[in-house]
């Protein structure tokens, strides 16, 4: 994957400012988790991007159905999920 660098936010999704400039840092994992945070309609440039997994936390569907929602919508920002998958922290938990 390319060398993804962005202005970086804090815990609370605030800027992170160094030495009174935008804090510039490796973005990947920062972009993949805004992502996976998102419901379809919440960004006005691509109102299809957006898993929705809050859907599946009560649902039926299987990890891989949840695995698959994800690597689908990481694909549609140009990610591959098999180079990200070790940065992010999925608990399926089946009820």
């Amino acid at each position: 994957m390319s060398d993804h660098k962005d202005i970086m936010l804090d815990e609370t999704d605030d800027l992170m400012i160094s030495g009174g400039d935008f804090f510039v840092g490796e973005s990947l994992t920062q972009e993949t988790g805004i992502i996976l945070r998102l419901n379809q309609g919440d960004l006005k440039s691509d109102p299809i991007l957006g898993p929705n997994l809050i859907q599946l936390e009560h649902g039926v569907e299987s990890e891989s159905d949840f695995v698959e929602r994800v690597r689908i919508h990481l694909k549609r920002d140009n990610k591959n999920y098999n180079a990200v998958k070790s940065r992010i922290n999925m608990n399926f938990k089946k009820q």
